[in-house]
């Protein structure tokens, strides 16, 4: 089956190099199997599943000199009809618990396996009821994963900061240290020596002098919040204050708190955020934090951590800022609700720096950042087994394909489609401000699109790898072409629709075909001219690799060295040059350049052996300045010149 359109190829029926990020990337180094929809697994004790935590209360003093900190949690919660044996809180075996409260009375307890028990009242209440539990505790903490609690130094200025994801709540404070059970509010109330500044979650209630050469500091976040979101940084920061304008007119404040030394490093970066969140709030719905405020705070790590309200920054690339931003809506409004689901944090934010790449320099620059983040390794972004840092952070899965398949979706859904998707995932009335899982968002695109994507989510996320296609062509006697698709993969054929472009001399015709195997041949109709190439999905929207396949035919193509319209033209970005080198000539020494319009050489884009049949290359114009261009391809003793316009 084939359908003909001249618009945006995606709108159709679905059958069935490294930039700087927020935390590490972990290379792939080995293949996981190819499982589909798995079960997410809880990290979650027996007892921990029949409760539920909807307040926190921190209060702790940081001892900078003994590197302690000393103070209490108190959590409050909801106990089902399903009686725990326990109520049991994550919490590390490093940290010493002095005593505990229940309902305000001393109360037995253990702590061992990095596990707080405190028995369960003996009398079961059928009904359910409410919990209140206050941990008294002091120690120091020992860091894990990256960094969970840590007294650093900066410029030899003492330096508190805190990076809990996944797994580091439990090791500086007690708490079901899970992203499935987000808290409906928390209190930070944070004691230090006055000249440190304590920046921490939601807003900054009061800060209070205590007379002694102490500050406390109390920051209420009155937003639903998971354990490794809270956050907790001191440093005497330099600070500035800017304002965002939501779309219907309210004031959010941005805060910035930065090292005096890095000052006139980050302001103009840092300023960037007020016009990335116009973008997002666009595209994705308004920021989801409204009430409260959005910042950016130095810590002593490298990357970032998207912190509610409050993102930590060890560096400050626009890029950096994007995806850390754009996890205030993917992350923290919606939340993987196991690690097992990262993607949907990770792929999403990595998606959120291609959207400001494309709003600022164009849909090609768009479509240049994918081409760069692309990954063709084994794995799935699936996290079959998400016990450390290392193999849920993933850069290749979690991260880099995982924004793929995000990009992929727009292309199947088309723009209008997709971005309500988004908004419609991101504000669902039983989504938002709530832990998700794949199924949760599968579910959103498929009511919002009216398709089945069981086919998409299936392969690209529970699958490994990608398609490869080989692609051939025949002309009729009748000037019908026929295009043949074959996957040639050896692991699983791949359901996908594909866009064909058939380039003419003087047009381009687009077809989008629905291709689910091998060997699939495809009726374009009549084709007139004799001169012509095709083109598999042109814009690049899956990934994929493909080899162009002219022998076994009767009209293979061009019957002479044949330079084809550059597309897109003009272009943003880059634009594709293709030539094709037909068999009567062969192999054959090429040089493919181009020229400014003063006619100075501005680059060589292939100088080599060329290939028989088509050869294609990305011309990126990045740095050069907006006019004409002419490129030249020498091959076989002749030249060809075809000019190209590129704008900014």
């Amino acid at each position: 089956m084939v359908r003909r359109y001249f618009f945006f190829f995606f709108l159709t029926y679905f059958l069935s190099g490294q930039v700087e990020t927020d935390k590490p990337l972990f290379p792939c180094g080995h293949s996981l199997s190819s499982a589909r929809w798995l079960e997410a697994e809880s990290s979650l004790t027996e007892n921990q599943e029949k409760i539920d935590v909807t307040y926190y209360r921190i209060d702790f003093e940081i001892d900078i000199s003994e590197e302690e900190i000393d103070g209490s949690v108190l959590a409050v919660g909801w106990i089902g009809m399903d009686q725990p044996d326990s109520i049991e809180l994550d919490f590390s075996d490093e940290m010493t618990v002095d005593s505990v409260k229940f309902y305000n009375e001393l109360h037995s307890f253990s702590h061992e396996s990095n596990l707080l028990k405190i028995p369960a009242p003996e009398t079961t209440i059928n009904e359910g009821y409410e919990f209140s539990i206050e941990v008294f505790y002091h120690g120091t903490p020992f860091p894990t994963g990256f960094g969970s609690f840590n007294f650093d130094t900066h410029a030899n200025i003492d330096h508190i900061w805190t990076l809990s994801e996944p797994y580091g709540a439990r090791d500086w404070w007690p708490c079901k240290d899970d992203p499935s059970d987000k808290a409906d509010s928390v209190d930070i109330n944070i004691t230090v020596p006055e000249a440190q500044i304590v920046v921490s979650n939601g807003l900054l209630m009061e800060e209070t002098d205590l007379g002694d050469g102490r500050k406390r500091y109390h920051w209420e976040e009155r937003y639903p919040i998971c354990t490794y979101l809270v956050s907790v940084t001191t440093y005497p920061y330099s600070v500035w204050h800017d304002e965002y304008i939501s779309m219907n007119g309210d004031t959010l404040p941005l805060d910035y708190y930065v090292y005096p030394d890095h000052y006139d490093d980050v302001y103009n970066n840092y300023l960037l955020t007020n016009d990335m969140m116009a973008v997002f709030a666009q595209r994705f719905g308004e920021y989801p934090f409204m009430g409260e405020k959005y910042g950016h705070v130095e810590f002593g790590r490298g990357g970032g951590m998207e912190h509610q309200t409050i993102t930590s920054l060890g560096g400050h690339s626009e890029w950096l800022i994007a995806h850390e931003l754009g996890h205030q809506w993917w992350g923290n409004l919606v939340t993987c609700a196991s690690f097992h689901h990262i993607w949907l944090n990770e792929g999403f934010a990595r998606y959120s720096e291609s959207i400001w790449e494309e709003t600022h320099n164009g849909i090609e620059a768009y479509k240049d950042y994918w081409e760069s983040h692309a990954y063709y390794g084994p794995g799935t972004i699936y996290v079959e087994n998400p016990g450390t840092a290392g193999e849920i952070f993933n850069g290749n899965l979690s991260y880099n394909k995982a924004g793929w398949v995000v990009h992929m979706l727009r292309g199947v859904l088309g723009d209008s489609v997709f971005f309500s998707a988004l908004k419609s995932y991101a504000y669902n009335d039983s989504l938002a401000y709530g832990a998700v899982t794949t199924e949760d968002f599968q579910a959103v695109c498929e009511d919002v699109s009216g398709l089945d994507l069981d086919a998409f989510f299936s392969q690209w996320i529970y699958g490994e790898r990608y398609p490869k296609y080989a692609v051939s062509w025949e002309k009729l006697d009748s000037d019908e072409l026929i295009v043949t698709i074959d996957q040639t993969q050896n692991w699983q054929y791949f359901t996908m629709p594909i866009q064909l472009r058939v380039i003419l001399p003087d047009d381009t015709l687009d077809f989008t075909v629905e291709n689910s195997g091998v060997a699939q041949e495809y009726n374009l109709g009549l084709i007139g001219s004799s001169s012509f190439n095709v083109v598999l999905d042109p814009d690049d929207w899956i990934l994929k690799e493909v080899a162009y396949l002219d022998n076994g035919y009767e009209f293979p193509g061009p019957t002479k060295i044949t330079l084809y319209p550059a597309y897109p033209n003009p272009f943003n970005g880059g634009t594709i040059i293709s030539f094709f080198m037909p068999e009567t000539v062969g192999q054959t020494p090429a040089r493919v350049q181009v020229y400014d319009l003063n006619g100075r050489l501005t680059e060589t884009l292939w100088s080599g052996k060329s290939m028989i049949g088509t050869n294609r290359f990305r011309w990126l114009a990045h740095g050069r300045t907006s006019g004409i261009y002419f490129v030249k391809l020498d091959a076989g003793g002749k030249q060809f010149t075809q000019k190209v316009q590129y704008i900014k």
